[in-house]
Parts: structure tokens; sequence; C-alpha cells
């Protein structure tokens, strides 16, 4: 039997269904190929990720394809996929990370001149741009990674602002100028990670993927996804979480911002490695009362 893999058309998307594919050799000896969806985030290049709200635009279609039995397996940008899946999903299991980080690509965040244009699609990006140097220009821009680079190459932009994983999974880390740093631009939640889904009562395949959530990588995508779910968080509010595993210790760094930069609410925790839902759940607990609601929702209402 040959396992269908949902996934997006661009090459960022078909580089995580390849991975995966080969994964899936290695370790269960199962023969995967690719099907192509094409979600409402791709088809929409204009209208602002905040403004589409929590439904998992670039997501609803390639768990629609594993729903409907066109495939047994989506395959997903993990910082894409939605807390709250749809009925009938799962996370079934998460590829290795790669790296976290946020970059900088056509200049460093030091040589950027006053008022310099830097685009991202992501509220979380802006507002840390924005809290390290306020007279910056945030502005809007879309697209797949080489869409992204024409725009910037044509002047849309000074900078661009994006994932470092991308670029370096796509041969393309030459074009970095600057990564910049996780203490003051924490990664967005499952940043670097890849997720697995399938259908709740698809218990063969779940058993096929036990492989992908047997390893340190699943426990901070469940502590990650925990924190970002317990704050009601997701692509309409700028929130950063990123965990990490020392021995049997896990540690989770989160951080809720005002849109503009110029509040935000950050904490830590540290705890079981066993247990990283809880420490997920803590975590937004403790945020909360140091006024996070405040800024979620002055987010949400923009």
């Amino acid at each position: 039997m040959t396992l269908h893999l949902a996934t997006r058309g661009s090459q960022l998307a078909l580089w995580q269904a390849h991975a995966t594919r080969d994964l899936l050799a290695e370790r269960c000896d199962a023969s995967a190929e690719a099907l192509i969806v094409k979600s409402s985030g791709d088809a929409d290049q204009t209208t602002a990720l905040a403004r589409f709200g929590r439904i998992g635009i670039f997501t609803v279609e390639v768990d629609r394809a594993v729903l409907d039995g066109r495939a047994q397996v989506g395959v997903h940008s993990l910082k894409d996929l939605t807390t709250q899946l749809q009925d009938g999903v799962v996370l079934a299991g998460v590829l290795p990370r790669g790296p976290v980080e946020d970059v900088l690509v056509g200049a460093t965040l030091a040589s950027l001149p006053e008022g310099g244009r830097v685009a991202t699609g992501s509220l979380r990006r802006r507002a840390m741009l924005l809290r390290r140097r306020p007279d910056l220009v945030c502005v809007e821009m879309r697209g797949n990674v080489d869409t992204r680079l024409e725009k910037l190459a044509r002047g849309d932009a000074d900078a661009l602002c994006m994932a470092r994983a991308g670029l370096v999974r796509l041969g393309l880390e030459q074009h970095i100028a600057d990564v910049l740093p996780k203490q003051d631009f924490v990664p967005a939640v499952g940043q670097g990670l890849v997720g697995l889904t399938c259908r709740v009562d698809d218990e063969k395949t779940y058993a096929l993927l036990a492989s992908f959530r047997g390893d340190n990588d699943w426990h901070l995508a469940q502590c990650e996804r925990a924190f970002l779910s317990a704050l009601r968080g997701g692509c309409s509010v700028p929130v950063g979480g990123h965990a990490v595993i020392e021995g049997h210790r896990l540690t989770l760094d989160g951080v809720v911002l005002s849109v503009d930069g110029t509040d935000h609410v950050r904490g830590q925790v540290t705890g079981d490695l066993a247990d990283p839902v809880r420490l997920g759940h803590d975590l937004a607990a403790r945020l909360v009362e140091g006024g996070a609601q405040d800024l979620l929702e002055a987010a949400r209402a923009e």
C-alpha cells in the first residue's frame, strides 16, 4: 500500500512532504507519495494573515483531504497548524526540528536606516521588530519563500523577516543577512517543526506514525502547543513560545506582546520532561496573571 501525503504545493511544503516520505521509508518501510492541495491562504495572497483569525488558512484543505480519504497523512508546517484541530483529525507526530530562529534577508537589523521598511506577514515578528526598532515601518508581505524573495529584490521592502528553517531547507541560506537572537525574537510556537496529522479513527496510520512521536521533538511540540492553546492564541495575536530540553528537564520561554511592541508580558517555566502539556498550561496561566489577557484582547480587537 502507498500512503498519500496531503500537502500544499509550494517548494517548502513539497520539501516537507518529501522529507516525510523519506523518513517513512527509513523508519517504517512504507512507501508514500504527495497529494497536492491548494489552501485558501495560497489562493488569497492579499488579505493580511491576522484578518483570517484562527481558521487555519494553510491547513484546512490539507486535513480535508485526509478526512475525505484522498490522503492518509496531512503534512504541515507546525507553526501554521491551529491548536484546535478539525473534528476527526489528530496530530500524530512531528519530524526532527530544524532551525528555530527568525532571520532578516536584505539587511541586518543594525544596518537598516531609520524608517526602513521590513516585510512580514507575522504579527509576532512585527511586534518584536518594533520593540527593538520602533522607527521601522513594517509592511505586509505574503507568498511562498521564492515569491517573497522576488518582491524584496524588486524593492517592495528594504528587508524581509522570515523563518530561518525555510531558507535552510530550500538551500537558500546564502540570502540570510542577520540571524535574530532567540532572547529578543522568541520563535513562534512550532517553528522549525513539521507536523503530521491523520484521522482519529485511522488506527493503522496512527500506529504507523508512532516513531514520529517518540522523541524529544514530540515533547517540545506538545509543550509549545499547550501554551498557545491555553492562551487561545493564533495568527491574530503576537505570541512567541519556545521550549528546550536539557537532560530530563524541559524549559519553556513564552511572551505575549502588544501589536506595536511597546508592551509585553514574558515568563519561563522549567519542569519534568514527562509532563510537557502541564508546563505549557502553567506558563500560560502565569502570563495571564501578569496581564497577558489585556494584550491578547487588544490584539484581537485590531
